[in-house]
Order: C-alpha cells, then structure tokens, then sequence
C-alpha cells in the first residue's frame, strides 16, 4: 500500500503534499527516503496543475531527526559521503530553485538535516511544539545538504551561533529568530499551511515563479541582478496571457466612464 512507503506524495491540484513517514526513527533520512523524495519534487516540479508545494511529516512527535545513521554508517569514504551531499542538495535545489512555492509545515522536532530541509523551503510554518537544533558541530560534521549557506542567507551573521553551538531552540524562539514565518497551535498546523496553500495558488502561476526569483536573487545579497529580474518579468508578464485577461475582464465589467464620474460626483 502506498501509505506504507517512507515518503507519501499525495495530488490535489493546484497544491501537492509530501510527507515524510518513518516515524518509528523520527523521519531519518535514508537511501529510499533519498529516492522517493528525488522522484515526488520532480513530479510536483513537473505536473502542470501543481501551483504550491507543502512538505511535512506524519504524526506529531518529529518533523525530521536528519540523516539515518545506520544508513551513514554504511558510507565510509570521502567520495561516498560527498556523493550524498550532493544528491541530498540537488533534491533540496529543486524545491528552492524551483518556480512553485514550497511551504514546509513543520509538525514536530527538526533537528540537524531536518533544519537543513525547512530552510529549503520558501515558507516555513511551525507546530508550537517543535523544536529546533542544528546538530551537526556536536557530531563532528557541518551542514552538508546546503542548509547552512541558506542559514546564512536568511538569518545573516546570527546564523553561525546555531551553527556552531548546536544548541536547541523553541519554535517561538525560531520564529523571533527569522528560521520560521509563523508558529500554531499543532493540531491547526495542516489547516493553516493547507489555506496558504490555496491562497497562494489563487494567483497566476507566472508571477509567482517571478517572485520567488526576485526572492532568490535578493537573499543571496544581488540587488542589482534581483533589479534586474523584478524589471524584467514585469515586462514579460506585462505581455502575459494573465495579466491581458485580468484587463479584458475589467474593462467588460467596470461601468462606462460616464456613470462612474456620475456616481463619484453624487457621492454613490
């Protein structure tokens, strides 16, 4: 059954939903979780009645512990632990760098690979009990999937004391932080990411690609090329199939010229 695999992938046009499922080891990250979470964003990417993308975890405990040690165990070379690096980031880049908004609902713990996974995401929202917890210096390793750039990028120099104190932190003090958007009550997280969702997705599809690369370029510090973006696709959505039926709809429903000087003039 398709409920049984680590990772569930469920289509409701226009929002698709992946959620993690290992519970019984806290949503750890492993070469079959690697694989169905490559495929899953790949078809959320891909599905041309996918406007808004919602990543979480099943039950209310974990959202992701990180990797699974058993599995990084079994990568004992240089070259092994670099090759998960860099299938771990391409994953994580295809939600980042992609033209669909991700929002990450946040249902439990996220600690280590799992803050690595929420900075991925374009909009972060937290269960009040979750708690976060950037691992890594206390095991001996750094960030590896990416998410300490994006720390950086979001958090600025108040990024590196998480990085290097691994220290746990509250989702309330997440949210003061910047390293989330909003905290809820947890048994409201879902309804409040799913009413995002389709918010979000009320809207053209082809300025909410824009927007996130005006997002991208203006985190990373380019304003001159995120100038340069926000003027351009303004330009091409001005041309735009969307933005010419928003006209075409206005000018058949407003009121003549004549009867709207006429009502503003008598105050109607």
């Amino acid at each position: 059954m398709a409920q049984s695999k680590p990772v569930i992938l469920e289509l409701n046009p226009p929002i698709a939903q992946i959620q993690l499922n290992r519970p019984q080891v806290h949503h750890a990250i492993n070469e079959e979780m690697m694989d169905l979470l490559d495929a899953y964003t790949a078809e959320v990417a891909d599905h041309p009645e996918i406007r808004v993308g919602i990543l979480t975890a099943t039950g209310q405990k974990t959202f992701c512990a990180g990797g699974d040690l058993k599995f990084f165990s079994t990568l004992t070379t240089r070259e092994s632990g670099l090759a998960l690096s860099r299938r771990m980031q391409s994953i994580l880049n295809r939600i980042w760098k992609g033209d669909k908004p991700y929002i990450v609902a946040i249902n439990g713990d996220a600690f280590g690979g799992g803050c690595e996974i929420v900075t991925a995401c374009h909009l972060r929202i937290a269960a009040d009990h979750a708690r976060f917890s950037y691992r890594q210096a206390a095991n001996g390793l750094i960030t590896g999937w990416g998410g300490g750039v994006r720390l950086f990028q979001l958090l600025g120099p108040a990024a590196l004391r998480l990085l290097v104190t691994a220290e746990q932190i509250s989702a309330t003090e997440a949210v003061q932080l910047g390293l989330v958007d909003q905290v809820v009550p947890g048994d409201r997280l879902l309804a409040v990411a799913e009413e995002l969702a389709h918010q979000i997705a009320s809207n053209a599809p082809g300025a909410l690609a824009a927007f996130l690369e005006v997002f991208r370029a203006a985190v990373d510090g380019q304003w001159t090329t995120a100038r340069a973006i926000e003027t351009n696709r303004f330009a091409d959505l001005w041309i735009g199939d969307a933005f010419r039926q928003f006209l075409d709809r206005f000018l058949n429903t407003a009121p003549p010229q004549s009867n709207r000087e006429a009502s503003t003039r008598s105050g109607k």
